[in-house]
């Protein structure tokens, strides 16, 4: 028995192809499946802050839409768009807005191929509105929000020999590098999966400036730390609720692991790592008390639960079919 048991609801994607990629829920006290996606290839969920909807990105006819239904699955919106390719939503930090990266390139969004012309398109849920932010010029990709007028987004820098991508601060009419100063170093390097800590003031991100993927921590004060500093690759930051600790995945013990870090100390803590299996994709509860991941323990790749002051793992899902993408739902 955990010494405290997890609870609430999380999201995640279910199926046994590509296909068939369904968003469902799991009740954590029960077990009950909820199904809330049509399972047209689903991709990875995300909550509103105030617990009350749930977006991610399905099939459509030649393209993606971003879906948005209810927690209970009681209602469901297909958002009109301008791009046939919408992908990666996130919310604003009251609710009514989702961002997400929009595409007219008949390919789809793919990080592999940056070179596709996207734009952060931003749609009003109150309004029933979309509108696209930032300027035509630039590929961008990836939004999060910093309030409600400001999102962080990655822009694609083309070079001469290769692709490199950027942090920008997007507003409505505005696009903004991140200043030179607050960068590690000078140079011309990847930035991915930026993440801000709204309750901190810090912005975490990729970056292989130093060699290889490395977790940043930026602080608009003292500029950017490395807090995972470790010869192996480590990516996907995830803030904490409360801001304090940040979670990563790294194959710092040859496989892929989940880690935490104290950003303040570089203190780094293995949460979900094995030699004979992977863990990925970390999602915190609304306590900051556990951490979900996906786990090949048992072979499928399955959602698990980790108490992070007893260290005990609870399995969430079981059977023949995937779980990936799990997102804890805030409690309202």
């Amino acid at each position: 028995m955990l010494a405290a048991e997890p609870a609430g609801q999380l999201a995640f994607v279910a199926g046994t192809e590509q296909e068939d990629r369904r968003v469902e829920l799991v009740d954590l006290s029960t077990g009950v499946l909820t199904s809330v996606g049509p399972g047209a290839r689903d991709g990875a969920p995300a909550w509103s802050p105030d617990g009350q909807w749930l977006a991610f990105p399905t099939a459509r006819p030649g393209g993606t839409g971003i879906r948005v239904v209810r927690a209970d699955g009681a209602e469901a919106r297909e958002l009109p768009h301008a791009h046939p390719w919408n992908d990666m939503p996130r919310w604003s930090p009251d609710s009514k807005l989702l961002a997400y990266t929009g595409s007219r390139d008949t390919s789809g969004i793919r990080p592999e191929s940056l070179a596709a012309m996207a734009s952060v398109m931003v749609y009003d849920l109150e309004a029933n509105t979309e509108e696209q932010w930032g300027e035509e010029t630039m590929s961008l990709f990836r939004p999060v929000w910093m309030n409600a007028g400001t999102v962080i987004a990655i822009g694609v820098i083309p070079g001469e020999k290769r692709l490199t991508t950027d942090i920008f601060i997007v507003t409505p009419s505005t696009v903004s590098p991140l200043p030179a100063a607050a960068m590690p170093s000078a140079g011309q390097y990847v930035e991915w999966a930026a993440e801000v800590n709204l309750r901190e003031n810090l912005l975490a991100y990729e970056s292989n400036d130093g060699g290889d993927r490395e977790v940043f921590v930026l602080s608009f004060k003292r500029g950017s730390t490395d807090v995972s500093n470790h010869r192996a690759a480590d990516w996907n930051p995830v803030w904490q609720p409360n801001g304090r600790w940040l979670a990563f995945e790294s194959f710092r013990s040859g496989r892929r692991g989940v880690y935490r870090v104290l950003p303040g100390t570089i203190n780094v803590i293995p949460v979900a790592v094995a030699e004979d299996s992977d863990n990925w994709h970390p999602a915190w509860s609304p306590d900051g008390a556990f951490l979900a991941y996906v786990s090949t323990r048992e072979g499928m790749p399955q959602l698990f639960v980790t108490e992070l002051e007893s260290g005990k793992v609870r399995q969430v899902t079981t059977g023949a079919r995937f779980a990936l993408a799990p997102a804890w739902r805030p409690v309202p």
